[in-house]
């Protein structure tokens, strides 16, 4: 059984969500959960990263000060949206 854990973007509870962690600076996707350090969780959804992003949620959940670079995880959450849309 998977954990249920909950997305910082929508608040919603689910199974299905991507690990996120910050590695210099920059929220990195781990899909297969093996990266070390915090993690945060997020819908594969640009909605709920807008969410996230907009209400500063990354730096809260992981721990980190200072700015948060999001283009690899903005790239993969588009990349992720299109194979789902197919």
């Amino acid at each position: 059984m998977e954990p249920v854990r909950t997305c910082v973007g929508c608040k919603q509870r689910a199974t299905n969500l991507l690990r996120i962690v910050a590695i210099s600076g920059n929220l990195t996707p781990d899909p297969q959960s093996r990266l070390a350090g915090r993690g945060a969780r997020l819908h594969l959804s640009g909605n709920c990263l807008k969410l996230a992003i907009e209400r500063k949620a990354f730096g809260r959940v992981l721990r980190v000060t200072g700015e948060l670079r999001v283009d690899a995880l903005q790239e993969f959450v588009e990349q992720a949206e299109k194979m789902l849309a197919k």
